[in-house]
């Protein structure tokens, strides 16, 4: 071993501490913390996720974490893993991840087909309010209140109803559910920055919220989650590997960059 796990080793069996009681108190599996105090860095997720891992599992026992970490990170950035780092969580294969490709594919036609109908429907209505409202306005001084009225209900008609409602100018909160699928890395920050998931490992049948905020950030150790907005099943991005997301006002669900995932570090 080298000095990071002899270090949490040491203070481990000083408190008289089994790796079952860490993994109880602080969400890390107990293969990684074995793989941690061994230094068997291949068996752990990439370094983003490791260190999280160190950090918690040296406040747990009341050790200084930063000097550990700062170890680590001089340790891999001489020597590296080599080739793009993979998470132990992924559970996607060639084949899956192929279809999910198509069906996202799928889905973006089905997208595009949907706005250009609903731009079809608003240029109609336009039209329509032009050609008919003129007159009408000009005679009772109310045409223009009754053509915008006329107008929103023809954008309801045509899948507007939730963007009116969102724009009404009232604050609004979105609900939102994490359902694992499989076993996943999870953490979660609302509008405000408040951990809701605070870098813990999830487990199938154990869902996390539902919570409330206007908006959230999150980051994933692979794509083995449901998202539920507002109580609906909400489309996510497919990937092998660590995944991030936001959720704005309006519930609609976006892919992050690497850079501004939350780390809960």
């Amino acid at each position: 071993m080298g000095v990071i796990g002899d270090t949490l080793s040491e203070a481990r069996i000083r408190r008289a501490v089994d790796l079952e009681d860490v993994e109880a108190a602080t969400g890390i599996r107990v293969r990684y913390l074995r793989a941690i105090e061994a230094e068997d860095w291949g068996v752990l997720p990439e370094e983003f996720y490791v260190r999280s891992f160190i950090r918690k599992y040296a406040q747990f026992l009341d050790v200084a974490p930063e000097p550990l970490v700062e170890q680590y990170r001089r340790r891999e950035g001489g020597a590296g893993r080599g080739g793009a780092p993979t998470s132990p969580f992924a559970r996607t294969t060639s084949r899956r991840a192929e279809a999910l490709r198509r069906r996202r594919r799928r889905q973006a036609v089905y997208a595009w087909a949907g706005a250009a109908v609903f731009l079809a429907a608003v240029v109609v209505a336009i039209v329509l309010l032009a050609s008919g409202g003129g007159g009408t306005g000009e005679a009772t001084g109310g045409g223009a209140k009754a053509g915008a009225k006329g107008g929103a209900v023809a954008g309801r008609k045509h899948g507007g109803a939730k963007a009116g409602a969102r724009g009404a100018g009232h604050p609004t909160t979105v609900a939102l559910r994490i359902d694992p699928t499989a076993e996943v890395w999870a953490c979660v920050l609302d509008a405000q920055g408040k951990r809701l998931v605070n870098g813990v490992t999830l487990l199938p049948g154990e869902p996390a919220g539902p919570f409330h905020s206007g908006s959230y950030t999150a980051a994933f150790g692979n794509d083995s989650v449901r998202l539920l907005v507002d109580g609906k099943v909400a489309p996510t991005p497919s990937t092998a590997g660590p995944l991030g997301i936001s959720v704005d006002p309006h519930g609609t669900v976006r892919e992050l960059p690497k850079g501004r995932r939350p780390s809960c570090e």
